[in-house]
């Protein structure tokens, strides 16, 4: 092949290699792939938050929790995560009740998605239901109403909901970090990509606060 041949083609394939770079490796762009919480939401100053905003209701939340749970386990010290459950009103509010009944019993870490897969799978579609999926599960009834109906979790239920409204959420899933910032896959293009976003802020958050 002549000289200037081979010149050319390294030329084409330079560039051409420059052209399918992956997106991923690309910034975010601010009111594309995240926007701006205004006004900011008070955060932890001693962590980075990373709130997981997520409804029972949602099946795109339902797809997303196995990819934040993998998540969850690679998070250094200086962040951390809480999952925030998302009512949009009254007649919804039971489930994040729920949400917070589980976590006051201890019993979140073995139950919340099987509730969540057996809400979505029409398992549980009444009180009825419900009473027997909790005794289904070990939990007395007693227990269970003593809970649900505790200040604790009335208060939990509420600061959640002034949570989602502080960041002026419309939908969910989303994520927050740093009561500064939101994402979420719907933003990126799917619920693959929106983690490496929640990286980049948290590092852009965490190189912010090392500023004097």
């Amino acid at each position: 092949m002549k000289p200037h041949l081979k010149s050319c083609l390294f030329s084409l394939l330079t560039g051409l290699s420059i052209l399918f770079i992956p997106n991923a490796q690309a910034e975010p762009v601010l009111n594309q792939d995240y926007r701006l919480v205004q006004p900011i939401v008070t955060s932890d100053p001693e962590k980075i938050e990373v709130i997981d905003f997520f409804a029972y209701t949602c099946g795109h939340c339902l797809r997303l929790a196995p990819l934040i749970d993998e998540w969850e386990k690679t998070l250094p010290d200086d962040v951390k995560l809480i999952r925030v459950p998302v009512a949009w009103d009254q007649t919804t509010e039971f489930l994040s009740r729920i949400y917070y009944t589980l976590a006051s019993i201890n019993r979140l870490d073995d139950l919340h998605m099987v509730f969540w897969n057996d809400l979505m799978q029409g398992k549980i579609s009444s009180s009825a239901d419900l009473a027997g999926w909790v005794k289904s599960h070990g939990i007395s009834d007693d227990s269970w109403q003593k809970a649900y109906n505790s200040f604790s979790v009335t208060a939990q239920t509420q600061q959640a909901t002034k949570l989602w409204q502080a960041y002026n959420l419309d939908a969910t899933p989303y994520i927050g970090v740093a009561g500064k910032y939101l994402t979420a896959p719907h933003m990126v293009g799917s619920r693959q990509k929106v983690l490496p976003v929640v990286n980049w802020l948290i590092e852009k958050e965490r190189k912010d606060r090392r500023q004097p």
